[in-house]
């Protein structure tokens, strides 16, 4: 079952983080969308999320009897969100055809992201959370990393890399749900489990919570303005691909090595290293200036060390949490998603229309101070961000004790 886990998760890491990355610019540059109506429409659309998440969670609850039916279901749509984000020219009003594509994507996206998840808390219990998020998450990894070069790698030959991607996809993610379909047949739970509430009476598990939504939201921050970046301060347009690459691959390949180190000394001590890693990086990243790759370089890697961590023990950290206190799986990972998708739409409902506001253009000179207000919002704000989440983290160590 592990291979297929992670071929299904693979799968999954290429709908979720690099549409943020890659939709945004595409509709932008594709349609000249304005960014604060993009920020405003990413704001709205993630706040649906408020409702759907943890209804989504609720309804995976429900299903189980139904095997694979309803996994199926979530991949069917998002191959359709998939088509129609990059696929079919927008019919009408562009915005509104951006909207419509990602809630169909991020609808499928989000119940296949809460049946998996709850896949690996009934099937590995509460000591095998640490080994089965290493396949989890290394394959999410990974799959991230293939969705993160591919737009650009699938148009080498003069096609439409965004379109070539979006077949791709659809085509990956059948298959790997045809592979997974077998393991939702059979029926892990064996104990009753209570439904988990929007805000859990665990404090513990609100605490966790909490520390996702502060932990997410500097890498939304900086997937959000990562080609900004790239292109207008370090003026590396060419190199924003391979520079994607080696920042998830780092993340990929350290998941096994958080994994093992976490077992030994445990995942919020090791948590508490890759931030501090993490905080280090994004204070370097605000010195850089044009043509700096090698330090860039460096920043990417360190940073992907520390995704790497993030996404490998939190989800580990948080499933035990919801085994010890009987919260059922699939509800509670609806919680969870919800948590870092309202990271991801405050961020972008906030800095998108600033950096309008100061007269920012991605296809045009930009003045000295909007320049200075990227290269503040992609490293300072989620350096401080990040020093908000080691101290809750800190304190939630102190808690343990």
């Amino acid at each position: 079952m592990p291979w297929r886990y992670a071929l299904f998760s693979c799968a999954l890491g290429m709908a979720g983080l690099p549409i943020y990355i890659h939709a945004p610019k595409f509709f932008v540059d594709q349609y000249e969308i304005s960014l604060v109506a993009l920020g405003l429409a990413l704001l709205i659309l993630r706040s649906i999320d408020f409702f759907q998440d943890p209804f989504l969670g609720r309804l995976a609850a429900s299903t189980q009897q139904n095997g694979s039916i309803p996994l199926w279901a979530a991949s069917v749509a998002m191959c359709v969100g998939m088509t129609l984000l990059f696929a079919i020219p927008a019919i009408g009003f562009p915005i509104l055809w951006f909207c419509t594509s990602l809630v169909i994507l991020f609808s499928g996206f989000s119940f296949a992201y809460i049946k998996i998840y709850a896949l690996g808390v009934e099937a590995y219990g509460v000591d095998g959370q640490i080994k089965i998020a290493k396949w989890r998450e290394g394959g999410n990894l990974i799959g991230i990393c293939l969705a993160a070069l591919a737009p650009t790698m699938l148009s080498i030959n003069g096609s439409n890399g965004y379109e070539n991607f979006a077949y791709l996809f659809c085509c990956f993610i059948l298959v790997a749900t045809f592979l997974v379909s077998s393991d939702f047949v059979q029926n892990f739970s064996t104990v009753a489990m209570k439904t988990t509430s929007l805000f859990p009476k665990d404090t513990h598990l609100r605490a966790l919570l909490f520390l996702v939504f502060l932990n997410a939201m500097p890498v939304a921050v900086t997937s959000t303005l990562f080609l900004f970046y790239v292109d207008n301060v370090l003026g590396l347009e060419a190199m924003a691909g391979p520079l994607l690459i080696l920042f998830f691959l780092s993340a990929a390949f350290s998941a096994p090595f958080w994994t093992k180190i976490a077992e030994h000394y445990g995942p919020l001590l090791i948590l508490r290293f890759s931030m501090f890693l993490s905080i280090i990086s994004f204070f370097w990243a605000y010195t850089l200036t044009t043509g700096d790759i090698i330090s860039f370089s460096v920043i990417c890697l360190a940073t992907g060390l520390s995704l790497g961590a993030d996404m490998t023990l939190l989800p580990a950290v948080y499933a035990k949490s919801l085994i010890k206190t009987k919260n059922d799986a699939n509800t509670g990972f609806g919680i969870w998603n919800f948590s870092n998708k309202i990271a991801l739409a405050v961020t972008a409902g906030l800095l998108l229309p600033i950096m309008e506001f100061v007269g920012f253009e991605t296809q045009a000179m930009n003045s000295t101070l909007s320049l200075e207000v990227l290269s503040i919002s992609y490293a300072l704000v989620p350096c401080a961000l990040k020093i908000l989440a080691l101290l809750w983290l800190q304190n939630l160590i102190l808690r343990d004790k």
